[in-house]
């Protein structure tokens, strides 16, 4: 799943690899929290995830958001 998470958001804002993995939040990747929401709904749509609104300002990284979602689907 953590690939394909990667690849779902090289494909939605191309971003790299290595962007993905070292960005310090989503903001510094230009996602304000409307896009951030965007991406939250279209991302739970997708890989059949719940994602409670309560958590999104602790999911503030790609790199939180694949662990998170990992989590949720229990790999």
């Amino acid at each position: 799943m953590r690939e394909q998470l990667i690849q779902f958001f090289s494909q939605r804002y191309g971003w790299t690899t290595d962007e993905i993995e070292t960005a310090a939040s989503f903001e510094e990747l230009g996602l304000d929290s409307l896009s951030l929401y965007s991406l939250v709904t279209d991302c739970e749509e997708k890989f059949n995830i719940k994602i409670d609104t309560d958590d999104i300002t602790e999911i503030d990284t790609p790199e939180k958001f694949i662990g998170y979602a990992m989590r949720k689907k229990n790999i």
